[in-house]
């Protein structure tokens, strides 16, 4: 359970989620907050965008990948720094995020949320007459 300035996010893991034959692992992640947004790096070694699912509901975002694509019979592996896998991810996002203007980024295997602060939830000045 992550919280500070008012935006939180909630992990509930998917780790070891047995659907059609399918093993899910909850991905690595790190959160860093601002005081506009708050950004969440999610690791996911070996996944595509075309491997990605990604999609926000009910105050959730809710993260799966299939594993990386298949390797021809011929290739032989000499090394190997991460496993084909498949991962799942559910984030609770506080009331203070704006659902709408969420943004994500994948490159490298690192893939980037970047949610912003409702303006609502944003400090402001008031000025006194």
């Amino acid at each position: 359970h992550l919280n500070k300035m008012n935006t939180q996010i909630t992990c509930k893991s998917a780790s070891q989620n047995s659907e059609a034959n399918s093993t899910y692992i909850q991905p690595k992640f790190t959160v860093e907050k601002s005081e506009n947004e708050t950004r969440v790096f999610v690791e996911l070694p070996g996944v595509s965008k075309d491997k990605l699912n990604l999609s926000v509901e009910n105050r959730q975002i809710f993260l799966q990948t299939e594993g990386s694509a298949k390797r021809t019979e011929s290739w032989e592996v000499l090394h190997r720094e991460s496993r084909d896998q498949s991962f799942q991810l559910r984030l609770n996002l506080g009331q203070q995020v704006d659902q709408a203007a969420i943004e994500a980024n994948l490159q490298d295997g690192m893939l980037t949320l970047t949610l912003p602060k409702a303006e609502a939830a944003k400090p402001r000045k008031i000025s006194v007459e």
